[in-house]
């Protein structure tokens, strides 16, 4: 990652958004890690360790103050970035849209993440809408070494024309792996600068605001008309019946189709998406007899040029699909369907096998991990919910996998920190007891006003925060409650039973959830209690637990389950589901390999069969 000027390296596209980063001398960088983005705090993270005094790194408790610290440091001028997935844009367009009127003084970078195909989130949302109705520019890149260049780019055009710039990426292109041509990481410290007040600029009072947004609109006209000029704006010739425009990672899924087909078709290749370059898009348009337009996710740029032609084909004609990513045989048949030529190979044919394989596998939903201290959570949960009808909403982690059976203890799953507040709504209109559940690291991000506003409005409901002492979904990351920073030097570490406490909240328990017979006896002790009850069943992360386990050489004993005594009630596997009990023949084993010594399985087992194995 720190390799010298003009060496090569094989970089994740997140990888290669941090090393461009470096290269443009970035200052400060803030982020909440969201998949597909969260690799490059990582990334920058390790790298701050390294370059010592370079720049300011840190993971923040949301998305709108992570946009809010690189915003501090661009008001500076300071190079400021933050990064999130496209959902958590969502939760910093509050201060997106005013900043766009302010106007960046050192360059500011956000970098939206979107998930085509949802692998990892729970919407499929195109945030170049966020550019258009903030009047933010947003630019894409189509491979790892472009998004590299162009993230050191970026800073460079938002510095230029005093606007804040969106990077868009997505999870094919940043997950992607490509050999990168290095540049040079500029020699330099974070040095501290005297504050240069201009509250007639940075103060958006009504009084300022429509002034701004003049000046807003005239920086934006400025920005277009470099636009059409700017050198990641190009155009290649061809075969003048039809023509593509492709739009970032588009793009090199059209120059292998077109290899596939062995056709040779002009190509107008976009790499910014707001402002649109419009007199080049109608300067190609009108060279060719109809246009594709290949984009992912909404049809944001078809639209824009069927202003100028009848003859556009993509989303809205149905030659491209409306939803989910795309790939190499979705724009080769959408390309051949226009040409009236065969495509390379039958498609519909494989996908048809690939069906009827797919009948033939076994299922593999998603599971939590053996030892997970979720699972015992999520256990207890389903055994009162079938004494007690309960409302079971949830939240945003890895936990949400308390859906499946045989739990079903997640019933309610919106967005971060909506597990508190639709249990504010439930409280005033059902009759049943309410159970919510949230992780650590989404309490702080979002569950934290809406538990003030509960006991504010004295609502009724146990709220569980599944404290496992680290970001898990997402890799790992620390946050308030853990006491590091992002560079894993020691911060100070925020109790989540004192924030509830502090928020109001009377009955405040801490439980291991481990202990199972205890965890039962808290939760429903807190069912009784007249106003919000929080629960925090803390014990670390299995995977992290046993990684610390073996950096320290330890040995953990795995348990096993005595035959003579076990008479498969299923307790263990099917009940409890523990993915480290697997069933052989009738009676159920313990695969060692996977058993992480938590002891769950032992506390729960009505025969006493369960025990550590002896050496």
């Amino acid at each position: 990652m720190l390799g010298s000027e003009g060496e090569k390296a094989f970089l994740l596209g997140n990888e290669a958004i941090a090393r461009g980063a470096l290269e443009a001398g970035i200052d400060v960088f803030a982020c909440y890690p969201g998949t597909p983005s969260s690799e490059i705090g990582d990334t920058l993270a390790r790298v701050s360790k390294l370059l010592k005094d370079f720049m300011h790194v840190e993971y923040s408790t949301n998305e709108k103050v992570a946009f809010e610290v690189a915003m501090g440091a661009s008001l500076a001028g300071k190079r400021g970035m933050c990064a999130m997935k496209h959902v958590g844009v969502n939760v910093a367009s509050d201060a997106l849209f005013s900043f766009a009127y302010i106007g960046a003084v050192g360059g500011f970078v956000l970098v939206s993440a979107d998930d085509p195909s949802m692998h990892s989130s729970q919407n499929e949302q195109d945030n170049r809408w966020y550019g258009l109705s903030a009047k933010v520019p947003v630019f894409e890149a189509s491979n790892v070494q472009e998004l590299k260049d162009l993230t050191k780019e970026c800073f460079d055009i938002s510095e230029r024309f005093g606007l804040p710039v969106i990077l868009r990426t997505y999870t094919r292109l940043s997950h992607a792996r490509g050999v990168v041509k290095l540049g040079k990481i500029p020699e330099k410290k974070l040095e501290k600068v005297e504050w240069v007040a201009k509250p007639e600029k940075f103060v958006v009072l009504p009084s300022n605001a429509r002034r701004l947004k003049l000046e807003l609109e005239k920086k934006l006209k400025n920005l277009q008309d470099f636009l059409e000029r700017w050198e990641r704006n190009w155009v290649e010739d061809g075969d003048r019946k039809l023509g593509i425009i492709a739009c970032g990672l588009s793009y090199s899924y059209v120059k292998d189709a077109l290899k596939r087909l062995n056709v040779n078709l002009p190509i107008l290749k976009l790499s910014s998406v707001h402002p649109l370059p419009m007199k080049k898009i109608e300067d190609f348009v009108t060279s060719v007899d109809k246009v594709l337009v290949v984009e992912e996710v909404d049809p944001i740029v078809e639209t824009f040029v069927k202003t100028l032609t009848k003859d556009v084909y993509g989303k809205l004609s149905g030659h491209l699909p409306m939803h989910y990513e795309y790939n190499i045989p979705i724009v080769e048949k959408a390309i051949a369907k226009l040409l009236n030529v065969p495509t390379s190979v039958d498609y519909d044919s494989i996908v048809e096998r690939a069906r009827e394989v797919s009948k033939i596998a076994p299922p593999r939903p998603p599971v939590l991990c053996p030892g997970c201290p979720h699972s015992p959570v999520f256990y207890v949960l389903r055994k009162i919910a079938n004494e007690i009808k309960c409302a079971l909403p949830s939240d945003i982690g890895c936990y949400t996998l308390g859906y499946n059976p045989p739990y079903r203890a997640v019933e309610v799953c919106v967005c971060m920190g909506a597990s508190v507040g639709v249990s504010n709504g439930l409280s005033w209109v059902i009759k049943d007891k309410i159970i919510a559940t949230i992780g650590d690291s989404t309490f702080f991000h979002a569950g934290i006003p809406a538990l003030i506003n509960a006991v504010y409005n004295g609502a009724k409901f146990v709220l569980i925060v599944l404290d496992n002492l680290t970001t898990g979904m997402t890799g790992h990351q620390p946050h308030p409650g853990v006491g590091l920073k992002a560079d894993g030097s020691v911060g100070k570490s925020v109790k989540i039973e004192d924030v509830a406490k502090a928020c109001g909240v009377d009955f405040v328990e801490v439980v291991n959830p481990y202990r199972v017979e205890e965890l039962e006896d808290v939760i429903r002790r807190a069912l009784e209690h007249d106003g919000v009850a929080v629960v925090v069943a803390r014990q670390r992360c299995s995977i992290v637990r046993m990684r610390e386990v073996r950096i320290k050489g330890k040995k953990l004993l795995p348990f096993e389950i005595l035959q003579d005594k076990c008479n498969a009630c299923g307790e263990c596997f099917r009940v409890f589901s523990c993915p480290a009990i697997y069933l052989d023949g009738e009676k159920p084993q313990i695969d060692p390999s996977l058993c992480t010594s938590c002891g769950v399985c032992a506390r729960i087992c009505p025969n006493k069969a369960i025990r550590v194995k002896k050496t």
